[in-house]
């Protein structure tokens, strides 16, 4: 995919780490200095100009991007982003929020707003009261995506993933899809033996993470 990013802050650079091995990535920023250790660190190509002008978006090549993510702090200036990325025709428009007030003025020039503090107290309340899993990443139909490590004297140490999953109590909404070990990452097949220090990743819902975290809180 083709995507244009503007700002430059944490969640840019993050956001860039984590696409540009994969996807053709052009960024925005009107600060010169963020641009070139940008530019310095990374494969990104990087414009040195202000976001909100069409200049600028014309030269990232909006009109060829099926992605814009707009990530600076300030809402007006990502809803001016993002309301320019439309006009242009982006099939995907996203934006980070702020300002909860501004949700349904993203809604109406049909931008997905992702709220900021919404992210932040998500993770911190996941961290307090799921010990025992990490959340790495969101689902449609209120899913997630979580990993569980497998601690030295567990009593899954030897067992298959299709002997922890017949377990009493493990949560049997949850689907293993792969085990990460110190040397590889492989699928998690049923016969796939569980190790001390493994990490384990499953899927499903958020309602039922307690039930996994008491799981692997007693493994």
């Amino acid at each position: 995919m083709y995507i244009v990013i503007t700002g430059i802050n944490t969640l840019s650079r993050r956001l860039v780490d984590r696409l540009e091995g994969r996807h053709d990535v052009v960024v925005i920023e009107e600060d010169e200095d963020k641009c070139e250790r940008l530019y310095s660190s990374s494969g990104a190509t990087v414009i040195n100009k202000a976001p909100s002008t069409l200049s600028a978006l014309e030269d990232a090549g909006i009109t060829q991007a099926d992605v814009l993510i707009s990530t600076q702090k300030d809402d007006n200036e990502n809803m001016v982003v993002c309301s320019l990325g439309k006009k242009y025709g982006v099939p995907k428009v996203v934006s980070r929020m702020e300002d909860d007030e501004y949700f349904e003025a993203f809604q109406i020039i049909d931008a997905q707003a992702i709220g900021h503090t919404d992210l932040l107290l998500s993770e911190f309340l996941s961290a307090v009261e799921h010990p025992y899993l990490v959340k790495l990443a969101n689902l449609s139909g209120d899913r997630e995506v979580l990993k569980a490590s497998i601690k030295d004297d567990s009593s899954l140490r030897g067992k298959t993933i299709k002997q922890m999953k017949h377990r009493k109590k493990f949560p049997n909404e949850f689907l293993v899809t792969s085990i990460i070990k110190e040397e590889d990452t492989m699928n998690a097949e049923p016969e796939t033996e569980i190790e001390e220090e493994d990490s384990i990743i499953l899927i499903g819902p958020q309602d039922e993470k307690e039930k996994l975290d008491k799981f692997f809180q007693n493994q």
